[in-house]
């Protein structure tokens, strides 16, 4: 398999965990590309990474939660990320649905942040950059009165957090999410003792 990523990319973090946590690292093939190039196109026509190319070709995947679906697929039935199982797939759906949401406004907030490096006089901050930061406080508040969801064996819900979390102590220290959220923070202090999370950290500098 081939996978079109970036290496800051925490949607990209959250495909390269699932694939070490389910034992296939070492069937992908990475393909480095600028995050906001065109190289890659051709396997993902919205020109985003990730994008995984199946073995034997065919179309590519594209969206992490649904390349992390078909890896968690590709693996041994016991011990899937994404239980089959209600109550613990809602669960599982709902935290990884909390992850991705921070991590999306995240992102708008440092595209955001890019483009006002590019401007003579940068834009004032407005409702929009609120916004993100607002979604950012809330899912990171939600997690904190119940963190359940965290809890219990390993899953695609925890590591959307996970990475969500990380991808704002790469970006946006200044948000300081741990500050009232001990729980939240001591969680995500254990399960950044993990091998697949150490081994995806975002290059430094």
């Amino acid at each position: 398999m081939k996978l079109y990523h970036s290496p800051t990319s925490p949607y990209v973090r959250k495909v390269l965990m699932t694939a070490i946590e389910r034992g296939l690292d070492d069937r992908i093939e990475r393909i480095t590309v600028n995050g906001f190039g065109e190289e890659h196109r051709g396997a993902n026509p919205l020109g985003k990474v990730p994008a995984l190319v199946p073995d034997g070709g065919g179309p590519a995947l594209f969206d992490s939660l649904v390349i992390c679906d078909y890896l968690d697929g590709l693996a041994r039935p016991d011990g899937r990320l994404i239980p089959a199982e209600e109550p613990a797939r809602s669960r599982t759906l709902r935290a990884h649905a909390l992850g991705q949401g921070i991590t999306d406004a995240a992102l708008l907030l440092q595209q955001q942040k890019l483009r006002n490096q590019k401007l003579d006089t940068p834009l004032p901050e407005d409702w929009w950059i609120e916004r993100q930061r607002t979604a950012v406080r809330a899912a990171c508040d939600d997690l904190e009165r119940d963190p359940t969801p965290l809890e219990g064996p390993l899953d695609l819900g925890q590591i959307s957090v996970a990475t969500a979390l990380g991808y704002l102590d790469f970006r946006f220290p200044d948000l300081a999410w741990r500050e009232g959220r001990p729980k939240l923070a001591a969680w995500y202090e254990a399960f950044a003792q993990r091998p697949s999370f150490a081994r995806t950290a975002p290059p430094e500098g």
